[in-house]
């Protein structure tokens, strides 16, 4: 009998625990299948990618993964010893210390593991985050210098391509540049940041560490934007690469860099005095033509996703 009683006791616990989520998840799907047949997109087209798109979808797909980090948590601390309890009464057993320490050791790995899942996950959605606020930084920048107009520029935000992107993209007639924004944070030295980093060579000398590889991949994105366009338009199209760290003072060692770097409020300045090469208006739109079909293709209907979200940092 008393077998029986706690049988019935979990039982209810448990639907306590889940019936309630059943119903709410029930009542969720039921209002976003009214409103997808009640209302639909007033745009007649796809959108062009904004800055930090491919961001700000693994942003997106993170949270996910944190959600499933904590909800494990409480299905290791509560459910797992409720169901090896149960067991334990259906075979009509008694719950031993050996029982006990078999359950805690259980929880305790589980714990271990997703403890240590969930502070990865934290750390790289930060990085993220500063990485998604830089690229909007820069976006933002760019648009200063499209408005004059005498300064006939296009620019385009997260080109996508096979295994990486390219995060802006602007068409001239001095020339087609490739941008790369790359987001630092600042080291704090007894209370204040020290915002200066030096070009020397290949190399970015931050405060605290040294990097080649931003440098490395803006050429290699030079030569794969410069690849693209050439085969597509017909001829050769002039590109250069500019790679640009925002809110840090740029020291630059040499006389010449390539690719140019900067930060992000140089980049509207600068911009207009750089040139790699003189494009006719004929190969202006050409090229900007093969860069639409490629970055048109946000979905219209999840636009409202995009525009609801806040800005992120990383």
């Amino acid at each position: 009998m008393n077998g029986l009683l706690s049988v019935y006791f979990v039982g209810v616990a448990l639907a306590l625990l889940v019936v309630p989520m059943f119903i709410l998840l029930s009542i969720v799907t039921y209002i976003k299948k009214r409103e997808a047949r009640s209302r639909v997109s007033p745009l007649t087209t796809d959108l062009l990618r904004v800055p930090g798109f491919s961001l700000q979808q693994k942003i997106d797909d993170m949270k996910w993964d944190l959600v499933e980090c904590l909800m494990m948590i409480p299905v290791l601390t509560a459910i797992v010893p409720m169901f090896v309890f149960l067991q334990v009464k259906m075979a009509d057993q008694t719950f031993t210390l050996t029982s006990w320490l078999m359950v805690i050791l259980i929880i305790i790995i589980g714990l271990a593991y997703y403890a240590r899942k969930l502070f990865k996950q934290i750390k790289k959605l930060g990085y993220l985050r500063l990485g998604y606020a830089c690229e909007i930084a820069v976006g933002q920048e760019l648009e200063q210098v499209v408005r004059p107009a005498d300064r006939p520029y296009r620019v385009f935000h997260d080109i996508p391509f096979e295994g990486f992107n390219i995060d802006h993209l602007v068409v001239s007639p001095k020339g087609v540049f490739v941008i790369e924004t790359k987001g630092r944070s600042k080291p704090l030295d007894n209370g204040s940041k020290q915002f200066k980093v030096q070009v020397e060579g290949d190399v970015l000398h931050f405060p605290r560490h040294v990097e080649r590889e931003p440098i490395v991949q803006t050429r290699r994105n030079v030569k794969a934007v410069k690849t693209w366009l050439s085969n597509a338009t017909g001829f050769d199209v002039p590109v250069a690469g500019i790679l640009v760290l925002p809110g840090w003072f740029v020291e630059l060692k040499q006389s010449t860099v390539s690719p140019y770097v900067m930060n992000a409020a140089q980049l509207s300045k600068q911009l207009p005095k750089l040139y790699v090469g003189q494009l006719e208006l004929g190969q202006v739109q050409a090229i900007t033509h093969q860069i639409i079909q490629r970055v048109q293709d946000v979905d219209r209907e999840r636009v409202d996703r995009i525009a609801s979200r806040p800005l992120k940092s990383y």
